[in-house]
């Protein structure tokens, strides 16, 4: 009976921490951008970033060259709940570098590596969200892309574009393993669990803009949905109150695989100058996030629950809204800013996870760019704002019952060259 009840504690548990792994997306490989919150991404022709945006507003840069960049982003977080206070706050970096090739005025061709979907929480191991039923302690997902685009101009303004992107994952979840003790009733840690995966796979972009003039353009891009097929192990670790329940050869190393589907996604942009000082820009992104409903897991030979830990997740589709401010100053100088509203694609306080703790932001940014010859840099800064969510307990994680105040800063330095 008691071997039962850890089996069937550790399946939820265990369950619960995989579904996590699908991640959110993300926008931060772009300076300028960021510095007007992502306002007209694709459609500016400042930098080298529209092939990860709408590679047909690659046709809006009319220099070739490449850039290198990182942008500093902050987790911080606080979790309140009736067992007391958790807090968090680190960096978390993100590189990349993009260039393209303009063969004429008409062809265009770019390549790029840069991250698109990532999460990053750690808690403390004795945190209160560590000694939950839930026990998260480590969540990390990165996704690298490497993006190959081409863009050909139109006569009458039409641009057309299309990448082909190589993408890469890998994750980690490390978890206390906790369950109530049958003798006191109080949660008792029995060993950790540390699980990895990483695997390829493949995914498309297509995109069009179209110029009214030199000083107006919009563009539409879409990005397909791609699922990633990604493999690895899982360790079961248990310390002395777990060996009381079960012997320790039973949980060791098995293989996994997990399939989370990352989802289509929808941007329209545009750009307009108003004078030789003032341009604004804007931007509306539909996030396919409903695909994930179910986040597939399966770990070969493992004893709990038949080695199968399909979880319902039921994200919604989300929004996002910017809108940015250009300022040129001068031959040298141009300064931004910009504000967005981003939805988060958590359903319900009971869909919310201490391993995500996700909920509505708002951006405030601000950016420059210093030009000349061939040489740009540019300097970029976000605050954003979090609608504060609350962790109920979910139904089959445990995890802790918290009401969560976020934050986050982000600085971003990127370095152009054109020619």
């Amino acid at each position: 009976m008691k071997k039962l009840y850890l089996m069937t504690a550790l399946a939820a548990i265990l369950g619960a921490h995989n579904a996590n792994a699908a991640g959110y997306q993300l926008n931060e490989f772009s300076t300028t951008n960021l510095g007007r919150s992502f306002a007209g991404i694709g459609v500016v022709g400042d930098d080298f970033s529209a092939l990860g945006y709408n590679p047909a507003g690659m046709t809006a840069q009319k220099r070739s060259g490449a850039q290198v960049g990182l942008t500093l982003t902050e987790i911080a977080a606080k979790a309140k709940s009736e067992q007391g206070t958790d807090k968090m706050d680190y960096f978390v970096p993100l590189p990349s570098v993009m260039g393209q090739y303009n063969y004429n005025d008409k062809a265009f061709f770019g390549l790029g590596i840069y991250v698109p979907y990532g999460l990053s929480t750690k808690y403390k191991h004795d945190s209160h969200v560590a000694e939950s039923l839930g026990g998260a302690r480590k969540s990390e997902l990165e996704v690298i892309d490497t993006n190959f685009s081409a863009a050909y101009r139109f006569d009458m303004g039409l641009s057309l574009g299309a990448s082909a992107i190589l993408r890469y994952i890998k994750g980690q979840l490390t978890s206390n393993l906790n369950a109530n003790n049958p003798y006191t009733g109080e949660i008792a840690n029995l060993g950790y669990n540390d699980y990895r995966v990483k695997g390829w796979t493949q995914s498309w972009q297509l995109g069009a803009m179209y110029d009214f003039d030199e000083n107006t353009r919009v563009g539409l891009a879409y990005r397909f949905k791609s699922t990633q097929h990604a493999h690895g192990k899982q360790y079961i670790y248990m310390n002395e109150m777990g060996q009381m329940f079960t012997r320790m050869d039973e949980f060791n190393r098995y293989d996994t695989m997990a399939d989370p589907e990352l989802p289509a996604s929808w941007i329209l942009s545009g750009y307009h100058k108003w004078s030789d000082k003032w341009a604004t820009e804007a931007t509306v992104k539909y996030i396919q996030w409903h695909r994930f409903y179910t986040f597939p897991c399966k770990a070969s030979g493992s004893p709990l629950n038949g080695g199968n830990y399909d979880v319902e997740y039921r994200w919604k589709d989300s929004w996002t809204f910017a809108l940015g401010q250009e300022y040129y100053a001068n031959e040298n100088w141009t300064f931004r800013a910009g504000t967005a509203w981003d939805q988060a694609p958590t359903a319900n306080n009971n869909f919310r996870t201490n391993r995500i703790p996700d909920s509505d932001r708002i951006w405030l940014s601000a950016g420059a760019s210093y030009t000349t010859g061939h040489h740009q840099i540019d300097l970029g800064y976000a605050f954003l704002t979090m609608m504060h969510g609350r962790v109920r307990d979910h139904y089959q994680g445990g995890d802790l019952d918290a009401k969560y105040h976020n934050h986050s800063n982000m600085f971003a330095l990127t370095y152009q060259y054109k020619f």
